[in-house]
């Protein structure tokens, strides 16, 4: 049995500032012996397929920076598994465009430095730990619990920024949970400017789970 520590989606560079920090807190706390990163480790704003300013073009530089605070994640948390999400996923998804094969590119481990303790799950993949699913939450439906239900199994995910805490469920022959993991996004940075237009914002934390039995939403500073 494990007591698991979630990082939320950090979108590096724009991770906030002292995250890390509470992150370690967190899993001091609760003497966690797994960490799980629920995906988006990086941004790759530079790289979106959406519309964007001139200003946030510069690949080369938003990846050197990217780069400065993944290395503050890893040296923290030198053994994690690490669940690729739809910001990590669009270098390979701008080759699939073009006809550029995967082998072509460098592998998310090189890219980003990863220290060999990191494990590395593809997009829209899963893994099981004491039977918690944990994915990024960009397959199925948009909340954990909802997951939860469909597969029969408690269900972490990160990837929505405005949801956050645990959802229970039961019937008389089980107990499953859906737990929101939250952020560690700074969403005043300039390359989140694209949440401006939604009333709801970001709810900074991680999450916990405990013995596969117990999810915890730990909230950081507003």
């Amino acid at each position: 049995m494990a007591r698991v520590l979630t990082i939320g989606d950090t979108h590096c560079p724009c991770m906030r500032k002292g995250y890390v920090d509470f992150l370690l807190e967190t899993y001091h706390a609760w003497d966690c012996d797994k960490v799980v990163m629920i995906g988006d480790l990086v941004d790759n704003h530079s790289l979106s397929f959406h519309l964007k300013k001139p200003s946030n073009k510069n690949v080369l530089n938003e990846y050197e920076q990217a780069l400065k605070q993944v290395k503050e994640i890893t040296t923290a948390f030198p053994e994690a598994n690490f669940l690729i999400g739809n910001h990590d996923a669009l270098p390979y998804r701008w080759a699939k465009e073009v006809g550029v094969p995967d082998w072509y590119l460098l592998s998310p481990s090189d890219l980003w430095r990863l220290p060999e303790g990191w494990e590395v799950t593809k997009r829209f993949g899963q893994i099981v730990i004491d039977d918690v699913i944990y994915q990024h939450g960009d397959r199925g439906r948009a909340s954990a619990i909802l997951n939860a239900k469909d597969e029969f199994r408690s269900v972490v995910q990160g990837h929505h920024h405005s949801k956050a805490g645990v959802t229970y469920y039961a019937n008389k022959f089980t107990r499953i949970f859906g737990l929101q993991c939250g952020t560690g996004a700074d969403a005043s940075h300039q390359l989140q400017e694209y949440g401006i237009k939604y009333s709801s914002k970001p709810i900074l934390g991680c999450g916990v789970v405990l013995d596969g039995v117990t999810g915890i939403f730990e909230p950081w500073q507003v």
